[in-house]
């Protein structure tokens, strides 16, 4: 029997043996990773990791077996070694946890309140990260036992010799484990003296932390650019927090269980240096958590002998750097002019909106596009994070990418050009405006201008490039009805509306629907109620069961300045985008543009000028700029606030889309979309905020 079994340890399980002998002569030390940087389409670093320190505690502490193995020398100085000896485990236990362990105890109380001090931690806090870890190494205890017994009895399982199964010490046994990461250099310095008078009970290692260098901005708004009411000649400082943080997102250290789960860091007894542990920077929202993947990097590992000598080093990878599209600094200008602070998101006297006061915050978004790329250049909503406030509560809606609303009469260019290619329309047809569309009814499908206020006026016959620049209802009544509500619906979608754009900012391949269009059942119940006919002429001038993002208003406008030619936005460059040509009509595309020039450089454009009381002013003033562009005011649903009890119905949401270039361009290079929610008319309240827009791009040299 003795033969047999020393054959078995040494030949037949020598070299296993000989290796878990070798391990517990090792120690193994894991080095920091860091994630990519993310970087503005100018150069400019807009979130980075910055070098740290964690701080780590050893398992035999955060356990107690330090604290209590203390005891028990305690115990055997105190009553000598051979009385120690004759005892019975249960003897020992008596006399250690009724005379020394108590001490010890009250020394681990104390070592971990110490630590919670200077950490600046609510010990609470601290006591939940340690009993995480007690409670992630126990199950990784309970999982690797299991099946380390089960393979041991499934080996040995004919031997008339084997002995029961021990539990070997896990690596997680043997390591330190971070309890708080990225610690000020003042508190590590305070760690690293108490960690040599506390035999090495705080281990302080190199970590990273994550740095947002442009989060915080002043900005100065000149107000002589500002209409009449607010104007003033000085500019006004304006400081901002949180600057871009809704899109390029944040990081957070608490590591969450689906993290590890997703990707753990050891899985039974391999090592994923890429995996997460407590303690990770793990992206939590915007970019930062979209392009997790790309930005995490891999930990580096060094095995080192017991007598210190280093037998084995991985070098640590860093993540990806990620370059956007986004310009950091015209993201402040933006949001500077989107802030309470300047009033052009408040309720005005000279709004003319009889629901709501004046001073009443608006919730709304801005989208700048690259005409050409469809590169996301800027993109706001407010109130969105922070000290902002939200009445509905909603303060991460991103509404400018994910906020859906009626489109209203922006839409209408979209009809026009569809129209024409069609053949449904010849490019100098007259169509007339009787104020009303259908015969005999004058109080439904009517024109903006036939009201009693204005004197039930109509605009008589029109051609493309007038109807577009007045904004006749009347004429894109006629376009929708020559077209069909299947047809036009179709156009639409061509144009990008229900297409899941703000996904496909940073994931290209992502399919699904945003915004609504109508289902193939709800089609069938409009015929069948005859309501079809109505619900075409309200969608033809971007009414009825339409609804869309301003981001999705910014592609379709950037579709045209490119003549056709449909890109999906986004946020990341070099990023695939899905492109396809719409093949329109090139002479109806420039009776398009040639009526979004109209609309808001000559007089009767819905979008030249602001009427402010009796007197009209214009509502662009920056020079050196060409621009085109379209007022919206849609029906909106009812007005919710924290102080009123029913919703405020009969508001309506204020857009304006202005595209621009430099004077020599024949070409817009930049779309900008203005909404405000529940503001108003959409020249009136959109308007001076897309002027306002125009300036910082200005500012920022989008027009040399």
């Amino acid at each position: 029997m003795l033969i047999v079994r020393t054959t078995n340890l040494t030949i037949t399980q020598g070299s296993q043996l000989f290796d878990k002998a070798q391990r517990r002569l090792q120690t193994t030390t894991y080095l920091p990773t860091w994630r990519g940087a993310i970087i503005d389409r100018k150069g400019r670093v807009i979130a980075e990791d910055i070098a740290c320190y964690d701080i780590a505690i050893p398992w035999d502490v955060i356990s107690g077996e330090r604290f209590r193995e203390s005891a028990d020398d305690d115990a055997i100085d105190a009553i000598g070694r051979e009385a120690w000896n004759a005892m019975s485990p249960d003897e020992k236990d008596d006399l250690v946890g009724e005379l020394y362990l108590p001490d010890r105890e009250k020394e681990l109380d104390q070592f971990m309140h110490l630590v919670a001090g200077v950490a600046d931690v609510d010990f609470a806090e601290l006591e939940r990260r340690l009993e995480l870890i007690r409670s992630e190494v126990e199950l990784t205890e309970s999982v690797v036992w299991a099946n380390q017994e089960k393979a041991y009895n499934r080996k040995y399982k004919d031997a008339t010799f084997l002995e029961p199964f021990k539990q070997m010490k896990l690596k997680e046994h043997t390591e330190a484990h971070v309890v708080l990461p990225r610690v000020t250099d003042e508190q590590a310095m305070v760690f690293s003296l108490l960690s040599e008078s506390l035999d090495s009970a705080i281990i302080v290692q190199h970590a990273r932390r994550r740095e947002y260098p442009y989060k915080n901005q002043t900005i100065l708004i000149e107000r002589s650019e500002l209409p009449s009411p607010m104007r003033n000649y000085d500019a006004l400082e304006i400081q901002l927090d949180r600057v871009a943080e809704l899109i390029v997102g944040s990081v957070r250290g608490d590591t969450w269980e689906e993290d590890l789960k997703k990707r753990p860091f050891r899985k039974k007894d391999v090592i994923d240096l890429g995996g997460y542990r407590n303690g990770d920077e793990v992206g939590n929202r915007g970019l930062e958590f979209s392009l997790e993947d790309q930005l995490r990097g891999t930990r580096g590992r060094v095995l080192y002998h017991r007598n210190g000598e280093e037998l084995e080093r991985t070098h640590p990878v860093g993540g990806k750097d990620v370059h956007i599209t986004l310009d950091i600094k015209l993201q402040a200008r933006v949001k500077a002019i989107l802030s309470q602070d300047l009033g052009l998101m408040q309720v005005q006297p000279w709004h003319v909106n009889e629901k709501l006061l004046p001073g009443t915050p608006l919730r709304g978004a801005v989208v700048v596009l690259d005409a050409e790329t469809s590169e996301v250049i800027s993109m706001v909503s407010t109130p969105a994070i922070g000290s902002d406030i939200d009445v509905e509560g909603e303060r991460w809606v991103n509404r400018a990418a994910v906020g859906l609303y009626p489109p209203g009469s922006i839409i209408k260019p979209f009809v026009l050009v569809a129209a024409i290619t069609d053949g449904e329309l010849k490019h100098d047809e007259l169509i007339e405006c009787k104020g009303h569309y259908f015969p005999n009814v004058t109080n439904v499908a009517r024109c903006w201008i036939y009201r009693k206020k204005s004197g039930f006026r109509t605009h008589g016959k029109l051609e493309s490039v007038e109807a577009i620049a007045r904004s006749c209802n009347i004429f894109f009544y006629e376009l929708g009805t020559k077209l069909g509500f299947e047809v036009l619906v179709n156009w639409l979608q061509r144009f990008g509306m229900s297409k899941p754009l703000a996904a496909q900012l940073t994931r290209p391949e992502a399919t699904g629907r945003q915004g609504h269009i109508w289902s193939d059942a709800e089609f069938e119940l409009m015929k069948e109620s005859k309501a079809i006919k109505f619900e075409t002429v309200s969608i033809s001038i971007g009414q009825g069961g339409l609804t869309w993002s301003p981001l999705h208003a910014a592609a379709a406008y950037a579709t045209l300045a490119r003549n056709g030619l449909w890109r999906s936005p986004t946020l990341v460059q070099g990023n695939r985008q899905n492109i396809y040509d719409l093949e329109l009509n090139q002479e109806g595309v420039e009776l398009a543009l040639d009526g979004l020039r109209d609309s808001v450089t000559k007089n009767y454009g819905t979008g030249s000028t602001l009427k402010i009381g009796s007197k009209r002013e214009p509502t662009f003033n920056v020079d050196g700029v060409k621009i085109w562009g379209k007022t919206g005011t849609a029906q909106a649903p009812g007005y919710i606030a924290d102080n009123i009890s029913d919703p405020i119905e009969g508001l309506t949401h204020a857009w304006f889309v202005v595209m621009a270039s430099s004077l020599e361009k024949t070409r817009p290079s930049v779309v900008v979309v203005v909404l405000v929610e529940h503001g108003g008319y959409g020249g009136l309240v959109a308007g001076p905020i897309a002027n306002q827009v125009l300036h910082a791009l200005l500012k920022e040299g989008y027009f040399k």
